[in-house]
């Protein structure tokens, strides 16, 4: 075989082998995907921001992060180009702590305006908001309520930069999610939890390896790392962590959701 031959061959392989990845990952979702109708889905829009749609189509918006803010030293590795706007109607924002990539102000107020939602938050974003009592339930750790027919209990998160940093633990259709907020810790938590959501990019959080140990600990059926990649700082190898999930969960399932993606339970 010629010089020009064997290029032609590699690009050809190459091609496939990326191929090949992409098909093994979408039939993943699709697999996961079956019964849609009679399931959870839990869209990753950006860092901490997920969208999580119940079967009756009760949604719940996380942390969110549109407007691509960054301050001090911090420099964005990847950018949301989702917009607000595409965003389906939002019936509960939940808020973990008041930091920019966290708590994205203008598009609170938007999604409240247009969906008539309401914002569940400690008081530090909850003072910052201009809303209508009626929109707004400023929460503590270890308050208890229901919204949008949602059980909600607030657990503490450990994240030093922030006045007052929560957890929650959702409860619906028999089924319990955990979204961390920032923590570079797990709280005690007594539930059962089969979807817990945690940071895995370090620095400010939680890095892969407590990621992991968080997970054990937790035994979830599922876990999403979030916030790592946005920033330059937070950057994290995808493949070291599916790795050591291969090794270290063995009654868990690691799911790795992209911006856009989404993953049925």
């Amino acid at each position: 075989m010629n010089s020009f031959m064997k290029k032609v061959s590699s690009v050809l392989k190459k091609n496939s082998n990326a191929r090949t990845d992409k098909e093994l990952k979408d039939k993943t979702l699709r697999d996961d995907s079956h019964n849609k109708k009679n399931q959870i889905k839990i869209e990753h829009i950006f860092h901490s921001c997920f969208i999580i749609k119940y079967k009756d189509k009760i949604t719940v918006l996380t942390d969110p992060y549109f407007n691509n803010k960054a301050t001090g030293n911090l420099k964005l590795a990847e950018k949301n180009k989702i917009k607000k706007e595409s965003i389906p109607k939002i019936d509960l924002i939940l808020i973990s702590h008041e930091h920019f990539d966290h708590f994205d102000k203008d598009a609170v107020n938007y999604f409240v305006k247009r969906d008539n939602c309401i914002v569940v938050a400690p008081i530090y974003v909850t003072q910052q908001l201009n809303l209508e009592k009626n929109h707004v339930r400023t929460i503590k750790v270890d308050n208890n309520l229901v919204v949008a027919t949602i059980k909600i209990k607030v657990v503490p998160a450990q994240h030093n930069q922030s006045f007052y940093p929560v957890g929650f633990i959702l409860e619906k259709d028999n089924k319990s999610i955990y979204f961390a907020g920032d923590t570079i810790s797990l709280p005690l938590i007594t539930e059962k939890i089969d979807i817990a959501i945690m940071p895995a990019g370090g620095i400010f959080t939680s890095d892969s390896f407590k990621f992991i140990s968080m997970a054990r600990q937790l035994k979830c059926e599922v876990a999403i790392p979030m916030h790592y990649n946005t920033f330059d700082i937070i950057k994290m190898d995808t493949e070291k962590l599916k790795n050591r999930c291969d090794e270290k969960l063995k009654q868990c399932k690691l799911i790795i959701l992209n911006s856009g993606e989404s993953f049925y339970y």
